[in-house]
């Protein structure tokens, strides 16, 4: 029963984070080219994140409760306040370790984002590219 309440809850976290998600993004908007909702949302989720963590510690809060908030609204709202965490914390622990993971998160990530836009073959412009983008903002 509890695990069904877990997923109930990051289920429900998730759709509220993605709805808060985009109405930041639209609210901020972007500079030029630089997308300054999605950096103002991840450094904002990741900040977030970090503050949900040590609250439920603090205050012991159900486990429930603890992933609707954090995978659920928190993920919705951004993956890389996960990352943030997980880098703060292998850092922590262990330095070697989290310089490693933060770096190779660093460059592998987007050579995997660059490989997966190589797997569908499109034929625009760097303009087009962009204005679709806008239009199927994540």
């Amino acid at each position: 029963m509890d695990e069904w309440k877990k997923i109930a809850a990051v289920l429900v976290g998730g759709a509220l984070g993605g709805g808060l998600r985009d109405l930041v993004d639209v609210a901020v908007g972007q500079v030029h080219l630089f997308p300054l909702g999605i950096f103002v949302i991840n450094l904002t989720g990741a900040f977030l994140l970090g503050l949900i963590q040590q609250l439920a510690v603090r205050h012991a809060f159900p486990h429930w409760l603890v992933a609707g908030l954090g995978p659920g609204v928190m993920g919705g709202y951004t993956t890389f306040s996960t990352f943030a965490v997980g880098a703060w914390e292998a850092l922590r622990l262990a330095p070697w370790q989290g310089v490693l993971y933060v770096v190779l998160t660093a460059v592998l990530g987007p050579l995997c984002a660059w490989l997966g836009t190589k797997t569908v073959p499109v034929r625009a412009t760097p303009e087009e590219e962009w204005e679709a983008e806008e239009e199927v903002s994540l």
